[in-house]
């Protein structure tokens, strides 16, 4: 049996859910998996059930390498995505190292190492590495299609009217924070309360990070909404039985509902790399029931900045688009508009069906297939 550590960078919800698809099928091939983490990666990883361990540490803190000393040679491999502190160690440390990239395509940099590590797998997504960017491929490298988890749809969802609303994890340490950098989240929930018509759903669930649920819960104790932090597995499973999915334009969860056929419609980005992924979906054709920050105010062009600036930007217009009224108004009576419009969700999902097929169907099976390699040439 082969001992697996995997760790994920605390940046929402994104890289937490594309590690938990790879290390549940890994877990149901027989491997033991622990996994080390904080903030909203630590919240989605305890949320399942297959670790031999979950523990809760900061990858950035000041006792990680202490950690490390004592803890990561006893594994047999570690799985990173995109945690550049855990993959540093376990490479000094000589443990075998897969670095798992959705996000290939928005680093404005990577350090040299990380091209010398045992196994790199890329996801295939919206677009190619920014110019510059590109790196020699090598044996090491491999580029998958979406590695999403196939979900059964059940026959009576094709009848259903619970609608799936979902806000990601919400925020990132170090980059924002819910009611310090942004209430975005707050602001969207605020103006479904009062702007829009959400009575033809039996049921509307609202998902996100535990700080906004939490604070969700608080405000609105009498709401006709369910708030809830999900586990990968029962996030699959309401997204399986619901007529609509409603999400921000993260890069995830939109796949797992395309890959299911789910019509999915978009809010406005809650983040800079969610504003340049709405950008790309409009563009590929999978996004024409969204709201984007661009259509009430100025464009931004945030990949020509530095990552810390990108970031930076898009919060200093958010905050405006959040604190002005007149905006609320206008969009939430756009997002009324796009949720009555049940006529043209087929078309979504025929759409974005034809958009996974470009991409390539097969990432998860790809994706644990190059990693089940790597474990053989290492005589494991």
């Amino acid at each position: 049996m082969v001992r697996i550590i995997t760790t994920a960078e605390n940046f929402a919800f994104g890289p937490a859910g594309k590690l938990v698809t790879v290390a549940e099928r890994l877990s149901r091939q027989g491997h033991q998996l622990t996994f080390v983490g904080y903030g909203t990666a630590f919240q989605l990883a305890r949320r399942s059930g297959f670790w031999e361990d979950v523990v809760e540490r900061d990858t950035d803190g000041e006792s990680f390498g202490r950690y490390c000393e004592h803890s990561l040679r006893s594994f047999d491999l570690l799985i990173s995505c995109v945690d550049r502190s855990s993959a540093e160690e376990a490479k000094r440390l000589d443990v075998p190292v897969v670095w798992l990239d959705p996000l290939s395509w928005w680093w404005d940099e990577l350090p040299d190492w990380i091209s010398d590590l045992d196994l790199r797998i890329t996801q295939r997504s919206i677009g190619s590495e920014p110019a510059g960017h590109a790196s020699q491929q090598r044996s090491s490298h491999v580029v998958v299609g979406p590695i999403v988890e196939s979900i059964p749809r059940p026959e009576a969802a094709l009848s259903a009217t619970d609608l799936l609303v979902n806000f990601g994890g919400g925020e990132a340490a170090g980059w924002y924070e819910l009611g310090k950098d942004t209430n975005y989240p707050l602001v969207v929930v605020e103006a479904l309360h009062s702007h829009v018509d959400m009575t033809r759903f039996s049921s509307v669930t609202i998902t996100g990070g535990e700080r906004f649920v939490s604070e969700c819960r608080r405000r609105w104790p009498d709401s006709p909404y369910s708030f809830e932090c999900l586990g990968h597995q029962e996030f699959l499973g309401r997204l399986a039985s619901s007529c609509a999915f409603l999400t921000v334009p993260g890069l995830e969860a939109p796949l797992e509902a395309w890959f299911a056929g789910i019509p999915t419609l978009f809010l406005p980005p809650s983040n800079s790399s969610q504003y340049v992924q709405l950008d790309e979906y409009r563009r590929q054709g999978v996004a024409a029931a969204s709201i984007h920050l661009r259509d009430h105010l100025p464009g931004l062009d945030l990949m020509r900045l530095p990552l810390r600036d990108r970031s930076a930007r898009f919060l200093e217009q958010l905050g405006g688009f959040e604190d002005d009224p007149d905006l609320r108004r206008s969009w939430g009576k756009q997002l009324e508009a796009m949720l009555n419009d049940t006529s043209t969700w087929p078309q979504l999902a025929t759409d974005a069906e034809a958009f996974i097929e470009r991409l390539g169907r097969n990432g998860l099976d790809d994706c644990v297939e190059a990693i089940e390699a790597l474990l053989r040439r290492k005589g494991f």
